[in-house]
């Protein structure tokens, strides 16, 4: 159960909270009377949040929390007040406040402010076990890659064993290691190097009379542990551990010795993670004591070098002092994609890049000449203009002779392109949710601007420049309304779907979310739109994606020659595939060199300087218009501008478009009526009190829920106007109580909505149909609404239920 420690100096609050209001919402609670006090028992124990009042009887809440943060106590805390001011909130949040409650606060409110802050809390320590993890995976990378060099360095068999040895003890948190090399007799087993063992083993063992001849016969790893066979394991003779892990140390498929590690006195149990990387290190192991046989007898121990030289999952390279490939192994060519004839004999630069070039030829140059090197990062081109991102190290070896220099590289492409995808999403979805916080608050206010307007415009007495003026207040609301819609709906997380959508619409709400960097850019832009552009399937949120990658790109290259023109035309075309919408996306930019135009869309290939680009916009749009069974290519000329084509199959809809109707030039809303408005927010009540008056309705105002059924026991009423949502109780919950005490009214709810609609259930969305406002409203759309009211039905009538 998680504790909580509740710092108030009212003794009836704290054990208000303590006693029942936090047990019954599952958790455990502790008090502190005092600043000094919770400090206390803050330092000798740690909960895992804290409630804490503002004022305290020997300090204030933030001279508390700033206490907390020079002490480097991580805690959430959650700020308790009565008159709490944006200030003080301000303040707390950056003094490391994660929220606050306003006294008083019901269950819920705690409830809510309580979870999200504990949730919040194992989210990080979960961060932090996994980053924890993932330090550790690096070190023992690290070890690894360290004893990798050391096969390529280490001419001294016996050190070289023993490092291995060493390393698998730390890596897999063994007591101790061992490792056997199987005797050229192939029934004996020698022992070469070990690791803390408590008694002194003997110099060779027969495969019968230990545990690691099994492994040797069957070439596979031993993981054994006395918590699963119930008695202490016997690895040789009268030498017994709690657990061993052992695995063959093969060279292609013949098994030359085994590496154990044991745990002799506690039981803890190797994992698979542990198997892998023990793997890893026999294979190392095999290489050390092959190479160590060809040290000896180069030529007759030739064949076995060439095996597992040719059958490492690493890139292995070979250069001469003029950076020649001499020799490769198979993963080389595997990972240029390139056969091993193309590759022997040429220049290691013609697969780097002409950027990157000049370092590695400096870090060669430093390898040829005795220095060590760090491993560095290669981008290696090949044949099909993909790019391969390998992680080399090198060193200086001399072979009759000849200085060669030994390149050890393993692919990272994958993993970098993992990498840099996770990232682009988290901060894309960092980014969604902040510009859906944003435009979500902005709609209650934009919704008294535009109705507060729409009042004054309905004034006959009006002069001119101040008709023209509220004229041009209006249109400016209801084009921050759009904005604001556009943001929300590209902000929001959606899985991919499939609907019916119109590509003029998807096109317009892209281009609105780039109209003002456009402008202040000097660009000008040009739609061709087919008015007659049929509908088709597809999903409009992944288009909007595409559509705003290929706008930004545009205006990327054409702010470097200080303006220019968009043009983006729609239009339907027929192929030898079928009819198929078309869409370009034209510039006149700085334009795509010819040798990059057939590259554009591979990962991580970008014109832009670095850190100004991932590479991985137009991949992404390029497996979205795949996805949706299109085309995408570009034509370019440089330093004239860019097209870009995309083309989709058109689906047929069937879908039978009703006609709409024109728009009502009258804002009556049928006879009087009494109005009930549930709205938490006071200025959107009063601009609603304001519009139903105007409109001759009589209106009551209500912020809450619980009153507005209150006011519904006392007075009747033929209309309810409610919010979706608000503190407490939403709209819905409304809904369901008039359903109960007053169904007469069920039918007549409107409800008003910022953006919710995303986190709604179905069930919920199909009661908005017809009955949604959506912030900021016009006077029309409301008149509209409740003239299309169901009619009213009498409490006394037969339809009454």
């Amino acid at each position: 159960m998680e504790e909580i420690l509740v710092i108030d100096d009212s003794e009836q609050v704290g054990r208000m909270l303590a006693s029942s209001v936090l047990p019954e919402l599952g958790y455990r609670a502790t008090i502190a009377l005092t600043g000094k006090s919770g400090l206390d028992r803050l330092r000798a124990r740690q909960p895992d949040l804290i409630l804490l009042d503002l004022q305290l009887p020997d300090m204030n809440g933030l001279d508390f929390l700033r206490i907390l943060t020079q002490e480097g106590i991580d805690v959430p805390v959650i700020l308790m007040t009565a008159h709490g001011s944006e200030m003080i909130a301000v303040e707390a949040f950056r003094l490391g406040a994660r929220n606050y409650l306003i006294k008083p606060f019901s269950d819920a409110e705690a409830r809510e402010v309580i979870d999200q802050a504990l949730r919040e809390r194992r989210l990080q320590r979960e961060r932090d076990r996994l980053l924890s993890l993932l330090q550790q995976r690096v070190q023992e990378l690290t070890v690894l890659t360290r004893v990798g060099k050391s096969v390529t360095t280490l001419m001294d068999q016996r050190q070289l064993l023993d490092r291995i040895v060493e390393a698998a003890v730390y890596v897999t948190q063994a007591e101790e290691g061992i490792l056997f090399e199987r005797a050229a007799q192939e029934d004996r087993l020698l022992l070469r190097a070990w690791r803390n063992l408590a008694v002194q083993p003997p110099d060779n063992l027969h495969l019968n009379t230990a545990l690691a001849g099994q492994v040797v016969r069957s070439g596979k790893a031993l993981r054994l542990s006395s918590a699963v066979t119930g008695e202490p394991i016997t690895i040789m003779p009268s030498v017994t551990v709690q657990a061993t892990l052992q695995v063959p140390l093969q060279l292609g498929d013949r098994v030359i010795g085994v590496l154990a590690v044991n745990n002799r006195r506690t039981g803890r149990v190797f994992s698979e993670s542990d198997q892998s990387l023990l793997s890893a290190l026999a294979d190392y192991a095999a290489i050390a004591i092959e190479n160590a046989r060809l040290y000896q007898a180069v030529r007759s121990s030739e064949a076995r070098y060439r095996t597992i030289f040719a059958n490492a999952s690493d890139m292995i390279l070979m250069l001469d002092t003029d950076w020649r490939i001499v020799s490769s192994n198979q993963s080389g060519a595997q990972i240029l994609n390139v056969t091993l004839d193309e590759l022997i004999g040429q220049p290691l630069q013609r697969w780097c890049l002409p950027e990157e070039w000049p370092t590695i030829a400096q870090t060669l140059q430093r390898v040829a000449a005795g220095q060590q090197s760090l491993p560095f990062t290669v981008s290696f081109q090949r044949p099909s203009n993909e790019f391969a991102i390998v992680e080399m190290s090198a060193q200086r070896l001399e072979v009759d002779d000849q200085v060669m220099i030994a390149c050890i590289g393993r692919d990272l492409t994958e993993r970098r392109r993992l990498e840099q995808q996770l990232i682009q999403s988290d901060k894309l979805s960092a980014l969604g949710q902040l510009v859906a916080g944003v435009a979500h608050e902005l709609n209650n206010p934009l919704t008294s601007v535009s109705g507060y307007a729409q009042l004054l415009l309905r004034k006959r007495a009006l002069d001119e420049d101040t008709r023209s003026d509220l004229e041009q207040i209006h249109q400016q609301a209801d084009r921050a309304g759009r904005i604001v819609r556009n943001l929300l709906m590209f902000a929001r997380e959606h899985k991919p779907e499939r609907s019916v959508v119109q590509i003029n619409d998807v096109v317009q709400r892209a281009l609105a979310l780039q109209v003002y960097q456009l402008r202040v850019d000097n660009i000008t832009v040009q739609l061709e739109l087919d008015p007659q552009l049929p509908k088709t399937v597809a999903d409009p949120h992944q288009l909007q994606q595409v559509l705003l990658n290929l706008i930004t790109n545009a205006r990327q290259a054409m702010t470097e020659r200080g303006g220019g023109t968009l043009t983006i035309r729609t239009a339907l075309c027929d192929t030898t595939d079928g009819p198929h919408i078309e869409i370009v996306v034209a510039d006149t930019g700085i334009g795509i060199p010819a040798q990059y135009l057939d590259k554009i869309f591979n990962p991580f290939f970008t014109t832009k300087p670095v850190g100004q680009g991932t590479g991985l916009g137009l991949a992404i749009c390029y497996g979205i218009i795949k996805e949706h069974q299109g085309q995408i290519w570009a034509e370019s000329r440089e330093g004239v501008g860019t097209r870009i084509f995309i083309r989709l199959p058109l689906i047929e809809t069937h879908d039978e478009v009703p006609e709409e109707p024109p728009p009502p030039e009258l804002t009556e809303s049928g006879p009087s009526q009494r109005v009930l408005v549930v709205d938490d927010e006071e200025s959107v009540r009063r601009m609603l009190d304001r519009l139903l008056k105007e409109l001759g309705h009589e209106v009551t105002t209500v912020g809450d829920v619980d009153t507005a059924l209150n006011e519904l026991a006392l007075h009747p009423y033929d209309i309810v106007i409610t919010d979706v949502r608000m503190p407490q109780k939403s709209g819905f919950e409304l809904k369901d109580a008039i359903s109960q005490t007053h169904p007469h009214l069920a039918e007549r709810i409107i409800f008003i909505s910022g953006d919710t609609l995303n986190s709604l259930k179905p069930q919920q969305k199909e009661q908005l149909q017809d009955r949604l406002l959506s912030k900021p409203f016009s006077i029309l759309q409301l008149a509209e609404l409740l003239r299309n009211l169901p009619p009213k039905r009498m409490i006394n009538s037969s339809n009454h239920v």
